[in-house]
């Protein structure tokens, strides 16, 4: 349980659902359900694994990142320091700075690439997720459980390309669309 006042809940490694204690005291039992169903789907279909996974492959890039970055404000400060003294080393130092950034940029590009493949697999996930709990005979639970984060104003859609992009989830009015449409055609 996670003391949050947000609508929340997720499944991460070694078969953990977290809630919030939010969620707790707001959802309906019937409705809570639905939403541990879907967690405990991610745990079936081995979500948790793959973004487990996918952390771990990202941690390099995020160091030499974050290594090119500190190097690039320490020629920063160096420069700083130097220019008072005279223009070549101030003008040395600024083009280290520059290198160093632009060393640093293939592998903050390569992060945010890695994110943005990560979330469009992500989406995919929670629709295989949904379809699971359909068919364990919690969908209704679930469609009334993500009607309530929308009441409540949660799951915006993302607008402009950027922001579908970097959308770790997908709209809710969509889940729900699809949950629905499942429910009404159980064979497609």
């Amino acid at each position: 349980m996670l003391p949050l006042e947000e609508l929340n809940a997720f499944a991460c490694g070694g078969h953990l659902v977290v809630v919030t204690t939010f969620a707790i005291n707001v959802l309906p039992q019937r409705e809570l359900a639905g939403v541990l169903a879907h967690e405990l789907s991610h745990h079936l279909g081995m979500h948790t694994v793959a973004l487990t996974i996918r952390h771990w492959w990202s941690l390099p890039v995020v160091l030499l990142a974050r290594i090119g970055f500190f190097l690039e404000q320490v020629a920063r400060m160096a420069t700083d320091a130097l220019a008072s003294e005279s223009s070549l080393p101030a003008a040395v130092g600024r083009v280290v700075a520059a290198l160093l950034t632009v060393l640093s940029w293939p592998f903050v590009a390569a992060l945010y690439l890695a994110d943005s493949v990560g979330n469009v697999v992500g989406h995919r996930s929670e629709f295989q997720a949904d379809r699971r709990v359909v068919r364990m005979g919690y969908g209704r639970n679930l469609s009334a459980a993500l009607r309530r984060v929308i009441a409540i104003g949660g799951s915006h859609r993302a607008v402009g390309w950027r922001q579908r992009i970097a959308a770790t989830h997908p709209p809710a009015r969509t889940r729900v669309a699809r949950i629905d449409a499942m429910l009404r055609h159980p064979a497609a």
